[in-house]
């Protein structure tokens, strides 16, 4: 599966050139993170649950080694957090929020990738730091038919549709006078 490169990438390494360099290859011992999309963003209010899918791009000639951290690993599951990625070739990451719940709304986490070459004993080659926020469900929970998380004492803020009147079927017909 191709996709387009991403815009953004960082070098780590002694005398490594500022962040986000750019167009100019790696020095040597270097390698460019290549993540898309640069920033993660949950919404509360997935069917699912709040999933976001992180690509990881290698545009290098060697299979390099990856491994996924984060700032709260407990309201995150990551799916293939540690692995291998192919040379000239991308993985797909899955990230889950596990604890989607209003006191996490618009809270920014990170997360760290890091890179380093097959065999090379941990030593992390490149990096890049990723921020990841929850964004709170578009209507109230309750408009979504699901249980408010937190009890509210008063009537609820909004009411509920008048219920439809029916008539019965055999009435005789009125009519309409004046008086």
């Amino acid at each position: 599966m191709r996709r387009g490169a991403p815009q953004d990438q960082e070098l780590v390494g002694p005398g490594a050139p500022g962040r986000g360099s750019r167009g100019a290859p790696p020095p040597s011992g270097l390698v460019p993170v290549l993540v898309f999309p640069p920033d993660l963003v949950f919404r509360a209010d997935q069917r699912s649950g709040p999933r976001q899918l992180l690509t990881l791009y290698n545009p290098t000639g060697a299979a390099l080694r990856f491994r996924v951290l984060c700032t709260a690993p407990a309201k995150y599951t990551v799916f293939d957090a540690e692995g291998y990625v192919k040379p000239q070739s991308c993985i797909d990451i899955v990230i889950r929020h596990v604890a989607p719940i209003p006191s996490h709304y618009d809270v920014q986490d990170r997360f760290r990738i890091e890179l380093s070459e097959e065999g090379a004993e941990g030593r992390v080659v490149g990096r890049k730091d990723i921020t990841s926020v929850l964004r709170a469900p578009a209507y109230p929970l309750e408009l979504q038919g699901q249980p408010d998380p937190t009890p509210h004492p008063g009537p609820p803020s909004w009411t509920a549709p008048p219920k439809a009147r029916h008539f019965p079927e055999n009435r005789p017909p009125q009519l309409a006078t004046s008086s």
